[in-house]
């Protein structure tokens, strides 16, 4: 390990990445259900709840992405931290599905917002400038464990105790987890220290790239695929023959096994290139999405976590990677943030739509061909529409 590269920083951020992930993004899957038996709201307000919070997710993380830009990290992880924590208390206290709706966006929008991978990928840049792909890599090996602890843990708390405490002992991790990354990660302003003139306007030239424009495009199908992935793993399980209990460990062995995708990247990078790998990742990710309506049987429901788990895993990193060459470095987290925001539409949007195909009829199968076949969308985009990044020489080892 080049001494350059600094594991506390860099571990406070994947601490952060595993919780904005977890609290939230992957427990929501676990806990409709329970939500749905407890209040009797309906399927499709639950997912359009989820779709809006990734929605404000995306839409807050281009401030979010601004102010590490200018401010630095430790105003971001300290007001993420904070709303965060309110947000989930609040929609724990829920008595009212207005309610509720209102505490998981002001969630989603703090923690997904304030803590996902366009905030600590950019941030693990910052604090290490020399190595950025290398910390990237090994933030994104801990955020892998984001799924493994949560999902499970999401299921436990809840046949313990309800979904209304569970999200309460979430709201506590969250803001102890954002509190010692603000105390602790040194990520400080960029150094041109953008302007909201010259961010806006970074942005405009970034859209006029048309490299960058289809990795936007390719993003919106990720995002769409993702999504419902996320919301629908385990009731498809579940639906299609697994216990509840099976199911959430099935999903959570999908995220370990995201480290599939993690650990060997390096060689992969160097063997086939970022891009190419990136399409590889996607089309795993279709492929394993494809059988979760026949994973009532445990060997069909393993192959989706390897297939999806490797594909998963290795496109979060490959994506900061990719942006990070073809974004300029000092507006980094503004153009993150819009990366965020365009990925957060998208799985604001899917998740909703399946809901709503869901309840009209009676059937989860819709939902995961609309995943199957955006990550198939993705994987062709990527493919066929971005200019290969010519990797920095010497930047991208084993973490």
């Amino acid at each position: 390990m080049d001494a350059r590269l600094p594991r506390l920083a860099i571990g406070l951020l994947g601490l952060v990445t595993i919780v904005a992930y977890g609290s939230w993004f992957y427990a929501f899957g676990v806990l409709l259900d329970p939500i749905r038996a407890d209040t009797g709201w309906s399927e499709t307000l639950l997912t359009s709840a989820f779709g809006g919070a990734v929605l404000a997710s995306g839409i807050v993380g281009i401030a979010g992405g601004s102010l590490l830009d200018r401010r630095g990290s430790a105003v971001v992880f300290a007001v993420g931290g904070t709303a965060g924590a309110a947000g989930l208390l609040l929609a724990a206290a829920a008595d009212h599905p207005v309610v509720f709706v209102a505490g998981w966006i002001l969630a989603g929008a703090a923690l997904g917002g304030l803590g996902f991978y366009h905030v600590t990928q950019a941030a693990a840049s910052r604090v290490a400038p020399t190595r950025a792909p290398a910390a990237i890599a090994l933030l994104t090996v801990y955020g892998a464990f984001a799924s493994v602890l949560f999902l499970p843990l999401a299921s436990m708390l809840e046949a313990a105790w309800g979904w209304r405490a569970t999200l309460r002992v979430f709201a506590a991790v969250t803001f102890t987890a954002f509190a010692l990354a603000a105390v602790g990660v040194q990520a400080r302003p960029a150094g041109g220290r953008p302007t909201g003139r010259r961010s806006v306007a970074g942005i405009r030239l970034a859209w006029a790239a048309a490299p960058i424009r289809r990795f936007w495009i390719g993003q919106t199908l990720a995002g769409i695929a993702v999504g419902i992935v996320l919301v629908y793993q385990v009731p498809v399980m579940v639906a299609a023959g697994l216990s509840a209990a099976t199911a959430a460990a099935v999903a959570g062995a999908r995220g370990l096994l995201q480290l599939s995708g993690r650990l060997p990247l390096a060689p992969l990078v160097n063997r086939l290139g970022s891009v190419p790998t990136l399409v590889a990742a996607m089309a795993a990710v279709a492929v394993g999405t494809a059988l979760l309506p026949a994973a009532g049987g445990l060997v069909v429901a393993v192959t989706f976590a390897v297939l999806v788990g490797f594909g998963v895993g290795a496109s979060s990193p490959l994506q900061g990677i990719v942006a990070g060459e073809l974004f300029d470095p000092d507006l980094l987290g503004t153009l993150m943030g819009v990366t965020a925001l365009v990925f957060g539409v998208a799985a604001a949007v899917g998740p909703a739509a399946a809901g709503l195909v869901a309840d009209l009829t009676g059937s989860r199968t819709g939902p995961v061909v609309l995943a199957a076949g955006s990550a198939a969308g993705a994987a062709a985009v990527f493919a066929f529409g971005i200019a290969r990044p010519r990797r920095r020489q010497g930047d991208l080892h084993h973490p």
